[in-house]
């Protein structure tokens, strides 16, 4: 079994599977990258969503440096182990689907899972560029 810390973010896509000790098993639904790296969107965790973290009470002498730096990709990819990729089942069962939205300036592919298509702007996984188009739903 793999760990996220042995692929590259290009390799990653919407549909895998991994199980962490503190946020359990999670589905990824979308990549992107956003101004703190490669950001991955988790079904039910805020792990390496690329948002600046909240200072809190439990971080006590921990700087937001310190904090983002834990929240960027790739700390802590190691822990997360590879489980396969999620099943029609599954998909069904959580109200997801799939969509898809080619990037207007290079092309690139984004294909995601959702239980909606979003309207917000995104990033280019692979050239950077941000743009706003409408995603179509398909069948993988």
């Amino acid at each position: 079994m793999s760990t996220l810390a042995e692929m590259q973010f290009e390799e990653l896509r919407a549909g895998m599977k991994f199980r962490h000790p503190e946020h359990g098993e999670q589905v990824v639904l979308d990549l992107g990258r956003g101004q703190l790296g490669p950001t991955i969107r988790f079904h039910n965790c805020s792990m390496y969503d690329g948002q600046i973290p909240q200072l809190g009470e439990k971080e006590g002498e921990t700087s937001i440096f310190q904090l983002i730096a834990q929240n960027t990709f790739p700390y802590g990819a190691e822990q997360w182990q590879y489980l396969g990729e999620v099943s029609p089942e599954e998909v069904v069962a959580c109200d997801w689907r799939w969509f898809q939205v080619e990037c207007p300036h290079c092309g690139f592919s984004h294909r995601f899972l959702a239980p909606e298509p979003t309207a917000e702007p995104r990033q280019c996984r692979a050239c950077g560029m941000v743009f706003n188009r409408p995603a179509e739903e398909i069948n993988p």
